[in-house]
């Protein structure tokens, strides 16, 4: 049925249900994916954040490079050992466990 007067308005409700159907189901995906992107920032803006305890690490890290590398490839009771350990003791302040500081700050 066609209508011939310009001025009257047709609306067709299968559009309308299609169109509501199209926003109920859109707008909370978009809302989601709008929080999921606050939230991905967030956490990489934590991630950039420098505590007390990196700083620290970091120290360490590097002061202990060197003494760790040379820990390692030097020969079991060598002079070069030796002096590694010392250095490795003398920066964390008493004895340690070698391997385990080593393994930590070279990885």
């Amino acid at each position: 049925m066609t209508c011939d007067n310009p001025n009257h308005t047709h609306f067709d409700v299968n559009s309308i249900i299609r169109s509501v159907a199209v926003v109920a189901v859109g707008l909370p995906i978009a809302l989601s994916f709008g929080n999921l992107t606050n939230t991905t920032a967030s956490v990489a803006a934590l991630a950039l954040e420098k505590t007390a305890a990196n700083e620290v690490i970091d120290g360490l890290r590097g002061d202990l490079v060197k003494p760790c590398l040379d820990y390692y490839v030097s020969k079991v009771d060598s002079k070069l050992e030796r002096e590694a350990k010392n250095t490795i003791d003398d920066v964390m302040g008493g004895e340690v466990n070698h391997k385990g500081i080593c393994d930590y700050i070279l990885n």
